[in-house]
């Protein structure tokens, strides 16, 4: 659905203030539960499922309650049965707030302002990385509830210096913004990617074990490696390194992870880089 038509959530208390959240026109629960919820409150006063946003009549969204006691509250008053909902309306949820906008132009564009520096890296399109630190933290619940792995991998750019050094760092970030879009491309509802900082890229792959981490490392080294870059008349060749971990075996948290990926893709460097290293 188009940004400019499509009514948004924003979260205005709670842990993830300023969260923003498209709707369209399937329903949306709202909830604490990751996965039994579209849209996930987190806050622990907030029940698995709290409540359930559906579209109606002449593209009107309603709400309605879904927990059977302690309802939510809708502007102050308790959510006992479906209501329409209205521009500024205020769904409360444990501590958080939740404002529902209208499908207004002119807010529409402000809300994707909004969305686009609350979860997109302005140089490459990733996510951000305070987002991809929430998924990242989502995931690796995920990965322990269902035991089943999850894939995690390190990369960094091995010559950006010389880049920078030659042809200057407007080009060197040129080439950190297209390389992150090449991984970007990589992309879907499950694996989800960042810029670290500086020209360090992580991506993290729910449900998919070291070897498919290392097989997707080196499709990811491949493209990079193959891609002809050019700015301006300017040619160069920029490679990357990578380490790859995985959850259990690389530790419980989500910090492990990504310092077992980060000392492999250190190893990937004292190689001589353009490699993967596990």
């Amino acid at each position: 659905m188009d940004a400019g038509r499509s009514a948004h959530l924003m979260v205005l208390r709670g842990r993830d203030l300023g969260a923003l959240h498209r709707l369209g026109e399937d329903e949306v629960v709202v909830g604490g539960d990751p996965f039994r919820a579209q849209v996930i409150i987190r806050d622990g006063s907030v029940r698995p499922q709290e409540a359930r946003i559906f579209a109606g009549p002449k593209g009107r969204y309603f709400v309605e309650p879904l927990a059977a006691t302690g309802r939510p509250e809708l502007n102050g008053e308790a959510l006992i049965a479906a209501r329409p909902l209205r521009d500024g309306d205020r769904l409360t949820l444990g501590e958080s707030i939740v404002e529902y906008s209208e499908p207004d132009p002119l807010k529409a564009r402000l809300n994707e302002h909004l969305y686009q520096a609350l979860n997109e890296d302005h140089l490459t399109g990733l996510l951000a990385k305070p987002r991809f630190d929430e998924e990242f933290e989502r995931a690796l619940e995920a990965a322990r509830a269902r035991e089943e792995p999850l894939g995690v991998i390190m990369a960094d750019v091995d010559n950006l210096k010389e880049i920078n050094d030659e042809h200057g760092h407007l080009v060197g970030e040129f080439a950190v913004g297209e390389i992150g879009r090449i991984i970007g491309s990589f992309q879907d509802e499950n694996r989800r990617a960042t810029r670290f900082g500086g020209d360090e890229y992580q991506v993290i792959l729910p449900g998919e074990g070291n070897a498919a981490a290392v097989e997707m490392a080196e499709l990811i080294r491949r493209t990079v490696e193959g891609r002809a870059f050019e700015r301006e008349g300017v040619t160069f060749d920029p490679t990357l390194s990578l380490g790859v971990a995985a959850y259990p075996s690389s530790g419980p948290a989500t910090e492990d992870l990504t310092r077992a990926a980060d000392r492999a893709l250190y190893r990937a460097k004292q190689t001589g880089g353009n490699t993967v290293s596990e």
